[in-house]
């Protein structure tokens, strides 16, 4: 006897163009709402309102209003839904692919800078609410850490092309990275000293330059 043929989910594109269209008026609506408002008083039901959909289908992709602001982090850097990991967007892909350490720290500083401004307000509210949610503020611990474990991966590209400074190992130039490149060393210059994002770009190029090469 032959295997009975097992039908295949259909798929619909229009279907999925829906849904991906309404993950991102949920993920726009939160973003505004969030940066506006904060975290403690953008209630789930107005992010759903605003973006047109129920309540019921926000809960239904993101799970709660922690796991929202999560995503509407990630969101914010890239603006598109469902962005690859990092180490995989295009950008980053072409600075390890880049041979020349100088050139290298160039076009990261370009693209992290960008990154950076894009990330920051965003991170600033959930820094904020993680001074009264431990769940999230254990989250927001836990990206920091997947970004110096990515920063890690970008001194390994430039320590392939060449030495470091003397004395300087990978996991201290990682760290250093991590710092020079974090949301409150551009709160500092941006909010507090008033650089322009071109200033704070040169800033960072110039200071990894100095910090990480002979």
């Amino acid at each position: 006897m032959t295997e009975p043929v097992k039908a295949r989910p259909y798929r619909s594109p229009l279907r999925a163009e829906r849904a991906r269209a309404n993950r991102e008026a949920i993920l726009g609506a939160a973003h505004r709402m969030f940066l506006a408002d904060g975290y403690a008083r953008t209630a789930v039901a107005a992010v759903a309102a605003e973006a047109g959909v129920s309540e019921d289908l926000v809960y239904k992709l993101f799970g709660n209003k922690r796991g929202l602001v999560v995503e509407v982090l990630n969101f914010a850097v890239t603006g598109v839904d469902g962005s690859p990991p990092v180490l995989e967007q295009d950008k980053p892909r072409q600075v390890s692919e880049e041979k020349d350490q100088r050139r290298q720290l160039a076009m990261f500083a370009e693209d992290i800078s960008d990154r950076t401004s894009r990330a920051r307000p965003v991170d600033d509210v959930i820094r904020s609410a993680g001074e009264v949610d431990p769940a999230l503020a254990a989250k927001r611990q836990e990206m920091h850490r997947t970004r110096l474990s990515n920063l890690r991966a970008f001194v390994g590209w430039v320590s392939a092309n060449g030495p470091l400074r003397a004395g300087l190992d990978e996991e201290e130039a990682a760290a250093t990275v991590w710092t020079v490149t974090g949301p409150d060393v551009h709160r500092l210059l941006v909010d507090e000293l008033g650089w322009s994002h071109d200033r704070y770009r040169a800033w960072v190029h110039s200071t990894l330059e100095a910090a990480l090469l002979p």
